[in-house]
């Protein structure tokens, strides 16, 4: 009895994590136009963001909000500057961009790739390494790049913990 009770409770948590984790992994449409960005003020932080935009659709609607911040990859000397576009209501990612990095030759680089960037796309906030446990939209990392890559994750989360902290929180 106890071995089917141990194989149960095995099997039930797994599919319980499994329908937890669909919820992150399933990509949601971020189909919009935006008319016109509108420059914030950014508050003094510990997240990195240096500006944002509120993206505006045509009827002046926030459909988004534009976050570019830095965050320090394996290249400590010159942080990753990143672009990160996310819903108005802070849930999604809709898209990451970065705009310079000096990250190491043939694996670090390789953030830039639309391969990599477009894992982010539509995904539910928090996104997380694929190693990880953590709860959140599971990004694949470049293999050997690991820090590159986490830090890239990283950066999106800190726009999202910014744009909840300074600016929905209003």
């Amino acid at each position: 009895i106890m071995l089917v009770i141990g194989i149960a409770v095995v099997f039930g948590s797994s599919a319980v994590k499994k329908i937890a984790d669909e919820k992150y992994n399933t990509p949601v449409d971020v189909d919009f136009t935006v008319a016109q960005t509108v420059p914030m003020s950014v508050e003094e932080n510990d997240f990195n963001v240096t500006s944002v935009e509120k993206a505006l659709d045509a009827q002046g609607n926030a459909v988004a909000y534009v976050i570019k911040s830095s965050q320090v990859g394996y290249n400590a000397e010159v942080p990753i500057e990143l672009e990160t576009t996310i819903t108005a209501d802070g849930s999604v990612v809709c898209s990451v961009d970065v705009l310079k990095q000096e990250e190491t030759e043939y694996l670090g680089v390789r953030i830039e790739t639309d391969d990599f960037k477009n894992q982010f796309k539509g995904r539910k906030l928090p996104v997380v390494s694929s190693n990880s446990i953590e709860k959140g939209a599971k990004v694949d990392v470049i293999a050997k790049s690991t820090i590159s890559s986490q830090a890239v994750i990283d950066g999106v989360n800190n726009a999202t913990n910014y744009l909840n902290t300074f600016v929905l929180e209003k």
